[in-house]
């Protein structure tokens, strides 16, 4: 299944510092979904349009994506958690549960170990906290290809070479060999193109390297880590690493999907995102 833009309503809220675009649909206890890096909140419509019959379900632009405003100066992860603060709150809610794809499961990570009363629970497919991978001598292999490709992918935006900066990332970083054409369609294609330069900003930020992954432990509220049984081998073992530190971890396998299972596997994401809200005394075995 490929991503394509939907015709849900696109609405806009001014922020202290940015003006974001969002969609707010359904009723019932509240889901804040936050996309990944060169995406924007279509990424989530499948899984969204799954449980908006359930659940009041918000998705938005991140700063400096698609429709919401880009302000001036070198962006920061920081800001990210603020926005998301800012909009739970002028969206009238106590508290929502987060949902989170990679780069925005970072962010996600960092709302919620910094703001926990904000926030129900949380749910995140493949976090890209490569910092893990440190520890491991098995594993920095993944680190260091992981940095170098970004490197090469940051070296060809500034030289112009957009499209060819964007399928390295995808395929090689991201989602895997073939994931360009096989995961995205045009339409998607072009907002990957058109984020290309919030990308940029992102990969300068040193904030995007220091998740705490570990000021999880005290985080009492319930953790969801789902991840797909084709993902590329850096996720994997981030996953592994993220088990051993957070043991109450619950992990939420994704038969056949990978980095972009939101994308290629809705339903599946969707009903993992159902399992992970009911009441632990209502799950079934």
């Amino acid at each position: 299944m490929k991503q394509s833009a939907s015709t849900k309503y696109l609405r806009r809220i001014q922020l202290e510092s940015v003006r974001i675009a969002y969609t707010d649909q359904g009723d019932g206890d509240p889901i804040l979904f936050i996309h990944g890096s060169w995406d924007d909140h279509h990424s989530w419509d499948g899984v969204a349009d799954l449980l908006s019959d359930e659940y009041r379900v918000i998705t938005y632009d991140r700063r400096g994506h698609s429709a919401s405003t880009t302000p001036p100066g070198q962006g920061r992860m920081g800001q990210d958690v603020s926005d998301a603060l800012e909009l739970i709150d002028n969206l009238g809610l106590s508290s929502t549960h987060l949902v989170g794809h990679s780069y925005g499961a970072s962010v996600a990570i960092e709302l919620a170990s910094s703001s926990p009363d904000s926030t129900k629970s949380l749910f995140i497919h493949e976090p890209p906290v490569f910092s893990l991978l440190d520890g491991n001598p098995e594993c920095i292999k993944y680190r260091k290809s992981a940095a170098l490709l970004m490197n090469r992918s940051a070296e060809l935006i500034e030289k112009g070479e957009i499209e060819e900066a964007a399928r390295l990332f995808i395929e090689q970083v991201a989602f895997g060999e073939g994931s360009w054409e096989q995961i995205f369609d045009k339409a998607a294609h072009n907002t990957i193109l058109s984020n290309v330069d919030t990308w940029l900003d992102q990969f300068r930020d040193p904030e995007r390297l220091a998740v705490d992954v570990t000021a999880l432990r005290h985080y009492r509220q319930r953790i969801t880590l789902s991840t797909g049984t084709n993902t590329l081998p850096a996720y994997s073992q981030i996953v592994q690493q993220l088990i051993r530190i957070l043991p109450l971890l619950k992990v939420a396998e994704i038969t056949g999907g990978g980095h972009g299972a939101h994308i290629s596997h809705p339903t599946e994401i969707a009903n993992a995102i159902r399992a992970h809200l009911l009441p632990t005394n209502e799950k079934t075995h």
